[in-house]
């Protein structure tokens, strides 16, 4: 063994499994993602996962720099069919054999990581897991310094074939967004008898949310979801260290899927906002969770959203070019003063599938608006389905966000009519109700006071409800 070498083992005693790492216990504190590693091991994270090792060499090197470890990603296909090709087992067979060969001694790697949810898509088969542990054989032949795990999505079939097929796997990764909770008793209920770690987390997924009567998915605001992390690192992962062995949470950067901000906790591109790397709640979260100390400036918090006074979950649906008063509820820790970044996009029309490549819908409109927590515009003339984003900037590198998915559709005759009524000085304090009127076809918009009685009184008159 190079002298360099740490060497890892998972150990089990009577009061459960432990990682040893050096010889010393180490409890995976991960992150999903090789960008910001600073950041990272400044929150307090210690680890970083990759779900291949095209940039193995850039991400081991940068990690040891920083004291960090690496679980190393070797990448494996979903069809099930390819563990029946002679051909693709040899090809997987030559690049592990590589991968090991050349980076086995790295003091920063961790861990091997044999695919990531290779059950999602149908290799959830006897031939793809006698695979895996052919692989996971052949590596720790060439290197026993290091742990051999693959990563699936949340199901106890899986458990089950790889108790039985995949026996020579050391740990097993687990990636859960709503199911955190519900993982150590699906564990706990299989015939799979060894460790586990959470390979990815962090947020419900888009699949599990609530979502409108058109089918888009909702979105928490980024306070929500860091009091998810805040309850379920606590709960579901350190709670049941006698046999999950760390977590990485999931995302550490930046990635469309649904949407810009679903699974990001770093803004990294931002339309119109040359800084790049904007922190969200959720790093400060895991700042907590990791050190168990807040960070000295933290992000602003995104506690409510409405469109025309309407949440997200009653479903917003308007007529093209009606009149869209937007109002976010944020506040600072520190009270630092906070600009609003509006962004208006179509909802994708191309959609991935298990975290597979999703292009950004293009912005249709950008407003910054300094210290302003309401918006008004026109809904766009076309019918379609849109999204209203916001993001909460306090100068100080950080960002909460929040959206709400809108339908544009004509009017058409029984529809409820929407009237806003607001003085011109008014003009960013709207109040609005619906009326009955069915022999109308087109939404109608006042924007001077024709009635003797302030704005303010409207609001008496919930503006999600039909006047009676």
């Amino acid at each position: 063994m190079d002298q360099q070498t740490v060497r890892v083992t998972i150990q089990r005693r009577d009061e459960g499994f432990t990682l040893y790492r050096g010889g010393e216990p180490y409890y995976i504190k991960g992150i999903g993602g090789s960008r910001f590693l600073e950041n990272a091991a400044a929150a307090g994270a210690n680890s970083v996962r990759t779900w291949d090792a095209g940039d193995a060499d850039e991400v081991l090197e940068r990690a040891h720099t920083l004291g960090m470890t690496v679980m190393l990603g070797i990448w494996l296909s979903h069809d099930p069919a390819d563990y029946d090709d002679p051909s693709y087992r040899q090809m997987k067979i030559d690049q592990v054999q590589g991968l090991v060969q050349r980076h086995r001694n790295h003091p920063a790697l961790l861990t091997w990581a044999l695919g990531n949810e290779i059950n999602l898509e149908g290799a959830d088969t006897e031939s793809a897991w006698r695979f895996v542990d052919d692989l996971a054989r052949l590596i720790r032949q060439h290197d026993d310094a290091h742990p051999v795990v693959s990563v699936i999505a949340c199901n106890p079939d899986t458990l089950e074939n790889i108790a039985i097929f995949a026996p020579a796997l050391d740990a097993v990764g687990i990636n859960a967004y709503g199911t955190l909770a519900d993982i150590r008793a699906m564990v706990d209920s299989s015939p799979y008898t060894g460790p586990y770690m959470i390979t990815e987390w962090g947020v419900k997924g888009h699949w599990e949310a609530q979502h409108t009567a058109w089918g888009r998915p909702l979105e928490p605001t980024s306070a929500w979801k860091a009091d998810f992390q805040l309850a379920g690192y606590e709960r579901d992962i350190l709670a049941n260290r006698d046999r999950c062995i760390g977590a990485y949470v999931f995302l550490w950067g930046q990635k469309q899927e649904r949407t810009p901000t679903w699974y990001s906790m770093i803004l990294e591109e931002l339309p119109g906002i040359a800084q790049a790397g904007l922190f969200s709640p959720a790093v400060d979260a895991m700042h907590y969770n990791w050190t168990g100390s807040w960070p000295a400036n933290r992000a602003p918090e995104v506690l409510d959203m409405l469109i025309n006074g309407i949440p997200a979950e009653q479903g917003v649906v308007v007529a093209p070019g009606e009149a869209l008063s937007s109002w976010v509820n944020a506040s600072d820790p520190e009270a630092d003063r906070l600009t609003y970044v509006w962004e208006l996009l179509e909802e994708p029309s191309v959609l991935g599938n298990g975290g597979s490549f999703e292009p950004r819908p293009a912005s249709l409109a950008r407003i910054t608006q300094d210290q302003s927590p309401e918006l008004n515009l026109s809904a766009p003339l076309s019918a379609g389905e849109y999204r209203l984003f916001v993001y909460v900037l306090d100068n100080n590198g950080h960002a909460a966000t929040a959206n709400i998915p809108f339908q544009v559709r004509p009017t058409k005759e029984g529809d409820a009519l929407h009237i806003s009524i607001f003085n011109s000085s008014e003009r960013t304090n709207p109040s609005s109700f619906a009326m009955d009127w069915p022999f109308l076809t087109a939404a109608l918009t006042v924007e001077t006071a024709i009635f003797n009685f302030s704005p303010t009184s409207v609001m008496d008159i919930p503006s999600s409800r039909t006047a009676q």
